[in-house]
């Protein structure tokens, strides 16, 4: 939306009268060469820069030595669900800027997956967790996401007292204090952790006399009003929660400028313009122009020639959510004022649902609980139950929302930024334009942005894995129309690609997906004997971003994680201590699955599903079919007429061709986990057949695709279909990080081989929940621990229509 307004008193009656199209015409006329460099520049910007954004769900608030940090990340560009970037990078540091692991994840609706082991031996009370796309390495490094992670160690430390440091600091309204004009002054106190304190004090001049008084409002922050003085110097004398007296000086104070004000209602801002008596030229004209999400959503001229003084209005109620830029421009073009509020129309979310269907807080008990998402459009969301008593949440909470709608796009640290989307009420919103006026827009600058001064791109979006490389040897003209035929083969599948080649040597290819490594078989296009390629150089390489660690004053600047109060706190340390005595005994078993099985041998099933599968297909809600020796499979004539009776739930109709469904949708086929159609899947012969594995709706494939009617991949016996590579060269390449998944222990099933502590505070994790047209209920099951009596759940989530949700609840 866009609102062009010439402010003379009787203009703005007729435009709020809604007389657009003739005002629209004389304003438009009046403004198109003033107005034109902010509003060109601005989409410009938009044009060529969308703004992608991270936020990371975690299992729990806080870890132990030796446990694993279970996350997913979630991508928003401009506030919508993301489809620029395909890969998600993500980085555990350490407080010297060192990078300990990298996980690279592909993006599957707006989100991607990850986990960060913990060594049992970590010292250190902070880690850091960096992610990023390529796309976002163009611009400021401060843009990146970038959070520390509070980690509890059961090594002994010493304990030094720390004396407090107390900082007050000053936000006029706008920007600047102007002399003779009366200004909004915000202020925000906090202590040396970044956390707010409670002070109270007076402003005073050069002599001591009283002006105003102040106290906060909410969390350290407040307001007063003054009017600055000619040749005055100000100061708040005032003192912290201990009673001891503090002085800070106030902005000095400018002798010619501009004052910008601004009252938030609920469909309405209405801001007001005064500029010095005494102004210059320069003074006497402005332009404001207000943006959200680098869009142009209102721009006005402003003749304060005879007058020093305006108070306008635009309606908001037609906006989206988030913030909005106001920033005022004098004749010259120079940004002089500028404030920050935000917009509220509630259209950011939607409503996840979420009910214990089985409830059982006993030691090692089933539990189930289901969550519903009304409507028809594909959701993604991630789910974490843990133990309240030992993964309690912090005072300081971010989410989905104050993650991606606030925090990301301010400058400064909030505190409790989760606080401000917890209710709707006015006194909330009023708190929440407190971080307003004591925050700074963080995206860009409107002086580089009219000097020219874009980001040079040096990364584009990536569209999954890409790789380049280049041929050596041969002319140009032996390279003129040549093409590269390569397989790449991953564990269970082979995938074809032809690769144009320049007659400089380059070739390249993009939009591949792999987990690991593979090996990428190749030689030149109908090359005859393979005289051609057995006489070039063939180089690879696979084009991950790799951007140098963040720098210790960087880290240094964040304010530090808040740690658990300390009854949890001591409940933790006695996990890590368990946690290291059972690594030290060789029980820690990887994968989270921490059940000694010392007797037991892996079953049929386990030991083909750890041959065959990769990536997205090594885990999920499946049934495994061990063929070979079933008697069963020799009499069957085709898969589907096998798998007929088998799953519940799964449809097969043999007819011609056959008909196969499962909730209302048409499950997808994979043949060694490439995609494949049931004709061809009806073409094998059950002899070839080593297992098939059934994915339960909906089903998320390495093809980076989503079925709601689940899989049904075919696995043929290893041997013959390596012919298809004999004699070929080929290079060794790095795909996207290895997946885990969490691995909750069945206690039904266990009988003497479980554990003999439970110290999990982690029940369940599920990062990958997608519903679909066809699935809009996803039931999920866990087993207790040994001590758990309250379990606190939290889904955090986006759609495609880039609306977010969230839903927390404790039950007990």
């Amino acid at each position: 939306m866009l609102f062009v307004v010439n402010k003379e008193d009787s203009m703005i009656k007729q435009y709020f009268a809604g007389k657009f199209l003739l005002l629209y015409f004389f304003i438009a006329c009046s403004l198109s060469i003033s107005a034109q460099k902010p509003d060109s520049v601005l989409n410009e910007y938009a044009t060529k820069f969308p703004q992608e954004k991270i936020y990371i769900h975690y299992d729990k608030p806080y870890y132990n030595a030796g446990e694993t940090i279970w996350f997913k990340a979630y991508l928003s560009a401009d506030n919508s669900a993301s489809s620029l970037s395909k890969t998600v990078y993500a980085e555990l540091i350490n407080e010297k800027g060192t990078i300990l692991q990298k996980k690279i994840m592909p993006v599957i609706e707006s989100g991607a997956a990850s986990f960060f082991d913990l060594p049992d031996s970590v010292q250190s009370p902070i880690l850091y967790v960096r992610a990023y796309t390529a796309w976002m390495l163009n611009f400021d490094s401060s843009l990146l996401y970038l959070k520390p992670v509070s980690i509890i160690s059961n090594a002994a430390k010493k304990t030094t007292a720390v004396t407090p440091v107390y900082t007050l600091t000053f936000f006029p309204e706008g920007g600047d204090l102007v002399t003779d004009i009366e200004s909004l002054v915000a202020f925000k106190a906090t202590d040396q952790k970044g956390m707010p304190v409670y002070v109270t004090g007076n402003i005073v001049d050069s002599k001591g006399n009283k002006i105003t008084s102040f106290e906060p409002a909410h969390d350290g922050m407040g307001t007063f009003a003054f009017t600055p003085a000619p040749g005055e110097q100000y100061k708040a004398v005032w003192k912290d929660k201990k009673g001891i007296s503090h002085e800070t000086a106030l902005p000095t104070a400018k002798n010619q400028g501009a004052v910008l004000s601004v009252l938030r209602t609920n469909k309405t801002v209405t801001y007001t313009l005064k500029r010095s008596k005494n102004a210059t030229v320069d003074f006497t004209s402005f332009y404001i122009v207000a943006q959200m999400r680098q869009q142009l959503m209102y721009s006005a001229k402003i003749n304060l020639a005879s007058r020093d003084e305006v108070t306008a209005s635009f309606p908001t109620d037609s906006l989206g959510t988030g913030i909005v830029q106001l920033t005022v421009f004098n004749a010259n073009q120079q940004p002089v004022a500028e404030r920050i509020f935000f917009v509220n129309n509630n259209d950011y979310y939607f409503n996840t649902d979420l009910h214990a269907v089985e409830l059982n807080l006993g030691k090692r008990k089933h539990n189930t609980l289901q969550i519903d998402v009304g409507g028809r459009i594909v959701t993604n969301l991630s789910v974490s139950v843990t133990d309240e008593s030992t993964a309690s949440p912090l005072n300081d909470r971010d989410n989905i929302y104050s993650g991606l709608l606030l925090t990301s796009d301010l400058k400064g640290y909030v505190y409790n930024p989760s606080y401000y989307f917890s209710s709707e009420e006015d006194s909330i919103a009023q708190q929440l334009d407190l971080v307003m006026l004591t925050n700074g827009w963080r995206r860009f600058k409107w002086e580089d942005l009219q000097q020219n001064k874009l980001p040079k791109i040096i990364y584009q979006p990536e569209n999954y894995i890409s790789l380049s490389g280049n041929v050596y040897g041969p002319t140009p003209n032996l390279l003129k129309g040549q093409e590269i035929t390569a397989i790449l083969k991953t564990k269970s599948s082979n995938e074809f690609y032809n690769m144009p080649v320049s007659t400089d040597g380059k070739f390249s290819l993009d939009g591949i997906a792999f987990f690991d490594t593979a090996s990428l078989y190749y030689q030149f296009n109908r090359d005859k004997d393979k005289q051609l390629t057995s006489t070039s150089s063939f180089s690879f390489k696979v084009n991950f971003a790799n951007p140098p660690a963040p720098g210790n004053a960087l880290l240094r600047s964040l304010y530090p994680p808040a740690f658990p109060d300390t009854s949890t706190l001591f409940k933790n340390k006695l996990i890590s201590r368990i946690l290291k005595d059972e690594f030290e005994e060789g029980k820690k078993i990887k994968s989270l699955q921490a059940v000694v099985v010392k007797s037991k041998l892996k079953s049929k099933e386990q030991i083909l599903d750890e041959k065959f599968t990769s990536g997205f297909f090594s885990r999920g809600d499946s049934y495994i079919f061990p063929v070979e020796d079933d008697p069963l499979a020799r009499s069957a004539q085709t898969v589907l007429s096998y798998l007929q009776s088998k799953v519940a739930g799964l449809q097969i109709t043999m007819t011609s061709p056959p008909k196969v469904s499962w909730r209302m949708s048409v499950p997808t086929f994979y043949l060694n986990e490439s995609a494949a159609q049931i004709d061809q899947i009806q073409s094998i012969s059950m002899g070839d057949v080593a297992m098939i594995k059934v994915f339960r709706p909906p089903f998320m494939s390495s093809s980076l695709s989503t079925g709601g009617g689940g899989a049904i991949a075919v696995y043929l016996k290893k041997g013959g279909e390596t012919t298809v590579t004999n004699g070929l060269d080929f290079a060794r390449l790095n795909g996207y990080s290895t997946v885990k998944e969490f691995y909750s222990p069945d206690y039904e099933s266990m009988g003497d081989n479980a554990p003999q502590n439970d110290v999990r505070s982690t029940l369940y994790w599920n990062p990958n929940i997608i519903l679909d047209n066809d699935t809009r209920r996803m039931k999920v099951s866990f087993f207790n621990n040994d001590k758990c009596k309250k379990i606190r759940v939290i889904i955090e989530g986006l759609n495609r229509e880039g609306k977010f949700s969230r839903e927390e609840k404790v039950f007990e």
